[in-house]
């Protein structure tokens, strides 16, 4: 892995500072929930021509962002409120993490999906809703009946994805990125309460995604991409990184698993974002990070603080010291401020 020291001044200067976490209110309690969005409708944000998926239809793409903004909200909110709830031991804030949970639970949130697209990008929710859930019971005290009512909306969720991804998805799709967070979704809902099948569909689906990695970490879907390959690789990277962290405990090593594809796939991505002509190369397309439409954010590199507890490298860590703290709501939230949450689970979700 070559060294990164070189671009971290950089990219702070393209970034610019990281705006820190605001203060913590004292004397919490829970507010009420955002209403709950049952169904979703939405279609590509690509333009029907675009065989390489990567040209933008505005209009489209702006209608997909209005139609998951209250989703994405209460995902940032939640995992916001359940990331203190971990940090400070906080019981209040993980029960009002479950009271949110259980009233999108008992409205069935997220389960009329009227759209193929929308079949295809709502695992990486599921797995942001897990996430929350998982980290509240890090912090235990949780109403079991609660729990047992969104547990159970969670697995149904998961089961009809399963079903999908297995059965309907387009073929590029089944095994692609959209695979890689539905994976993670499985992982997160399967570690709720040790689900075997789900674990085990899990692991295919790491596998499936990771396998395919050329020698140099390239993932040969996401090069398809044109000028987005290296968007759609780091896209991919995030959740395949965090679900072996999740699968860890239940006897499965990640980083070994395809002769050590993982680590390859993820140096792959870092090199890539130091120099995007290697993405160039292979996809025939300069790339939106060269062109100028597509900056570095905090939120794309989320996942290197999971990857440094199993490979330290000193120029990574120096590279994204300027990015920090490094938060995906999708992956659990602020990973920086989390540090290793996943191995703090209970035994019981393992």
């Amino acid at each position: 892995m070559r060294s990164f020291l070189n671009i971290a001044a950089a990219m702070s200067l393209l970034l610019g500072t990281t705006t820190p976490l605001p203060a913590e209110e004292k004397g919490y309690s829970c507010k009420a929930p955002p209403a709950p969005v049952t169904a979703l409708d939405y279609g590509s944000r690509y333009t029907d021509e675009s065989k390489s998926r990567s040209d933008i239809d505005e209009a489209s793409n702006a209608e997909v962002d209005a139609a998951l903004k209250p989703v994405e909200q209460f995902i940032g909110e939640l995992v916001r409120m359940s990331n203190t709830a971990l940090v400070e031991g906080d019981a209040t804030r993980a029960g009002c993490v479950l009271d949110w949970l259980a009233a999108w639970a008992d409205a069935g949130a997220l389960t009329d999906l009227k759209t193929l697209n929308v079949q295809l990008s709502v695992p990486a929710r599921y797995a942001g809703l897990a996430m929350a859930l998982l980290q509240a019971d890090v912090v235990g005290g949780l109403d079991g009946e609660k729990r047992a009512r969104v547990l159970a909306w969670l697995k149904q969720a998961a089961g009809d994805m399963v079903a999908f991804f297995d059965s309907e998805a387009p073929p590029n799709a089944s095994k692609n990125n959209l695979r890689a967070w539905a994976g993670l979704a499985a992982a997160a809902i399967g570690r709720l309460d040790g689900e075997r099948a789900l674990l085990d569909w899990a692991k295919t689906s790491f596998e499936l995604v990771a396998c395919q990695a050329s020698e140099n970490g390239a993932l040969p879907l996401e090069m398809n991409r044109a000028d987005k390959a290296l968007n759609y690789q780091l896209h991919a990277t995030a959740p395949l990184v965090v679900a072996a962290d999740l699968l860890a405990a239940t006897g499965y090593d990640g980083y070994a698993a395809c002769d050590g594809k993982l680590a390859q796939i993820a140096a792959f991505s870092l090199r890539a974002l130091d120099d995007p002509a290697l993405v160039e190369t292979i996809s025939g397309k300069e790339q939106t990070f060269q062109t100028g439409k597509q900056e570095i954010e905090p939120f794309m590199l989320a996942w290197v603080e999971p990857l440094l507890r199993h490979h330290p490298d000193a120029g990574i860590d120096a590279f994204v010291e300027d990015f920090r703290p490094l938060s995906h709501a999708k992956l659990g939230g602020n990973l920086t401020r989390l540090g290793d949450w996943i191995a703090k689970l209970p035994a019981s979700n393992s």
